[in-house]
């Protein structure tokens, strides 16, 4: 097993699997048709799942929210809940993920992924009522508070909600992209907005003895010689700051130029790109994005090609975000604002269910 990517780790879960279906078809584990008639099982099973674009891109943001999770680091234990069967199976339903936050409070976390093509029409029903009433007989059952992740797949961002503010006459939860933003839990987890000061900008100069001039064809050859980040006018120095800096303007929200070309002569000087935001409304600085957003755009780079599904999984990044958001770092040359967002449940008219926070 790899171990740069979220996933079992247990080496003897394949096994069982086997003996479950050496089981249910009667064939002896010491049989040597049966690790055929398995690995046949499997490809099969394999098959169908890639086949099955809803089933693929479920797989996909279960995964990413996981391994989300860890780079927020905002918990104080993570696990995969749904593993292993349960009884009675017809009154639960186990969710995806238990969360112990800092302060001991227990989330069992179900997560969805929605797809809605038209924009003018956002609302969707994500659970009916047979089915949430699993989920909560199951916290219930385990002492923990239900929470929905929600991955609105089109605009490549994440929600996290108490499903009990939300169900519909019916029963059943229902749920539409602004109002999901609206009572956002995400930032219990330590997801944040970050803003600094546009534009970031990427200096590439070139070493003149081996670069060569611009042939007839247009073509030239060139060799970097030094790499300078800017943030507005000041020269990023600082190598943590690199870091941040390069992130944002990686998988940050704000608009890539095109590269501008200094010459000297005939013969590049140097290359520089920028990053700024599409519409400047602040004095001094601006919104580059959450970080949910920011690993979002990450996780999509390691999975997806040309808009289909390629990986499931992508290597976690483990404190990925830590120097980011270390209030005690003294920041030089790239200042950053951190916006922690609270939910707003005065929007749902005051409604409260006993098993709501």
């Amino acid at each position: 097993m790899n171990q740069n990517v979220l996933g079992p780790q247990k080496p003897f879960d394949l096994f069982t699997e086997f003996a479950k279906f050496a089981s249910m078809h009667q064939i002896s584990l010491r049989d040597p048709k049966a690790t055929l008639a398995f690995t046949n099982y499997v490809g099969e099973s394999i098959d169908r799942t890639r086949s099955d674009p809803i089933r693929l891109h479920g797989q996909r943001a279960q995964a990413m929210f996981e391994a989300m999770l860890v780079s927020l680091g905002g918990y104080h234990l993570l696990k995969v809940e749904d593993i292993g069967r349960i009884y009675p199976e017809d009154r639960f339903k186990v969710p995806d993920f238990r969360v112990v936050l800092a302060d001991r409070t227990q989330w069992l976390i179900e997560v969805k992924n929605v797809y809605i093509a038209d924009s003018n029409n956002q609302r969707r029903r994500l659970m009916r009522r047979a089915y949430l009433e699993k989920l909560k007989s199951y916290a219930a059952c385990t002492g923990g508070l239900l929470k929905v992740a929600v991955y609105w797949a089109q605009w490549g961002f994440w929600t996290l909600v108490s499903p009990e503010r939300l169900i519909d006459i019916d029963g059943n939860l229902t749920l539409d992209m602004h109002t999901a933003l609206a009572v956002n839990e995400l930032s219990r987890l330590g997801d944040r907005m970050i803003g600094t000061r546009p534009p970031l900008r990427l200096r590439l100069t070139v070493d003149p003895a081996r670069t060569s001039s611009v042939g007839p064809d247009g073509k030239v050859e060139v060799t970097i010689a030094r790499a300078q980040i800017y943030c507005g006018e000041d020269e990023v120095l600082d190598p943590v700051e690199e870091q941040i800096a390069w992130l944002l303007m990686r998988y940050g929200e704000w608009k890539e130029s095109q590269p501008e070309l200094l010459m000297d002569g005939d013969r590049p000087k140097t290359i520089e790109l920028q990053w700024e935001p599409k519409v400047q409304e602040n004095d001094g600085f601006e919104i580059v994005g959450s970080l949910s957003q920011i690993f979002t755009r990450y996780y999509a780079e390691q999975t997806v090609e040309d808009r289909e599904v390629v990986q499931t999984l992508a290597p976690p990044r483990p404190k990925w975000f830590e120097p980011l958001v270390r209030s005690e770092y003294e920041r030089k040359a790239l200042p950053l604002w951190q916006f922690i967002l609270q939910p707003n449940f005065a929007i749902l008219g005051g409604k409260r269910d006993m098993n709501a926070e």
